[in-house]
Order: structure tokens, then C-alpha cells, then sequence
């Protein structure tokens, strides 16, 4: 039959104090129900009903009691293996993180001082007698073609002299000194071109 107030009584007998039984309480009590009373034949303790349960209730309870225990025994193994799996992976884990670990290559800086490069002074006027005497010469001459030649020389050497003058002026400029390299090579073509023709 179930307890509709279960709950209720529970917290009740839960409340009630507990009371230890005095330490010849069993003794005590054995004594009486071996004793005989007066009136009785036999002691009381003979008396009692007795009840044995069925064999199957022992036979399963027995029979609960040995998985038990092939279970606990079983366990036991399975932790054993739990731990060394356990221990097999800190130590694979560690060989992987320290031993096998690559950081990458090792840098090291080097540095060194090198030498300025020698100041490169250009000559621009190195060939210059050669490019006056060949004027002198077609002015000597003074043939059309040959003239139209010397004004195109006299042309391309007062425009070196305007970027010459601005070399000096804004110091050696990459693009001013690619362009004096540019008026060079053309009055080479025009001085070469006038040695042909004289």
C-alpha cells in the first residue's frame, strides 16, 4: 500500500532522536527469550515463528552477489588499462611537444658597414677639342650639309650646357643626369656624322 503522505512522515521520523542501545542491551535481550517463563514449557525464544525464505530468493541473491564481484573484477583491469593508456598519452604528448617540436629555422641577424662608393665625377668635357675642331672645319668648309650639321651640333652643346647648369644647380638628379647621357649620345651621332662627311 502506498504512503499518500510519504513525504510528511518521512520529515517526522527523520525529526525523532536517535538513541544508542546500551551495550549489554543484546545480551540482555537473548537471555530473556532463552529463559523459561512460568507456565510455559519451553523458553520463548522457541516459541518465535520462524521464517526461511524460498531457495530461489538465496539462489539470487547469490547468484547477484558473484556478477558483483566478476564485475568489480573486471573494473579493476579496465582502470589498470585507463591508467597506462592515460600514462602512454602524457608521454606521446610530451615526445610530440618537446622532442619532435620544429620552432622553425633560427635567425640571426649579421650586419656590417660597408664603404661609400667613391664619388663618381664625370668628365662631360673630356672630348670636347675634338667636337671644336670639327666645328672649325665646317666652318672652313661651308657646305649646306655640312652647316645644317654644325647648327644642329651648336644646338645639342648649348643644351648640354643648360643641363650641365642645373646639375649644378639642384645637385646630380638621376632623371637631369639620364638626360645629359641623351644629348651626349646625340652629338656623338651628329660629330660622327660630320667626320663622314669632311
Amino acid at each position: 500500500m502506498k504512503e499518500k503522505n510519504y513525504r510528511t512522515l518521512r520529515e517526522a521520523l527523520d525529526r525523532l532522536p536517535n538513541y544508542d542501545a546500551l551495550g549489554d542491551s543484546w545480551s540482555a535481550i537473548d537471555g530473556k527469550l532463552n529463559q523459561a517463563t512460568s507456565g510455559a514449557s519451553a523458553p520463548l525464544g522457541s516459541r518465535l515463528p520462524t521464517h526461511a525464505p524460498p531457495p530461489g530468493v538465496w539462489n539470487t541473491i547469490s547468484k547477484e552477489l558473484d556478477e558483483d564481484k566478476r564485475a568489480r573484477m573486471r573494473r579493476l583491469p579496465l582502470r589498470r588499462w585507463t591508467s597506462v593508456a592515460a600514462a602512454a598519452a602524457v608521454l606521446l604528448l610530451f615526445v610530440t611537444v618537446f622532442l619532435l617540436y620544429d620552432g622553425g629555422p633560427e635567425i640571426s641577424y649579421a650586419y656590417s658597414r660597408e664603404a661609400a662608393p667613391e664619388p663618381v665625377v664625370a668628365d662631360w668635357d673630356d672630348d670636347e677639342n675634338s667636337f671644336q675642331l670639327a666645328r672649325r672645319e665646317v666652318e672652313e668648309r661651308n657646305e649646306p650639309h655640312l652647316n645644317n650639321l654644325g647648327h644642329e651640333l651648336d644646338e645639342l652643346t648649348s643644351a648640354r650646357e643648360e643641363v650641365k647648369a642645373m646639375l649644378v644647380a639642384y645637385g646630380e638628379d638621376p632623371g637631369i643626369v639620364q638626360q645629359l647621357a641623351e644629348i651626349e649620345r646625340e652629338r656623338d651621332d651628329v660629330y660622327r656624322r660630320i667626320i663622314v662627311e669632311l
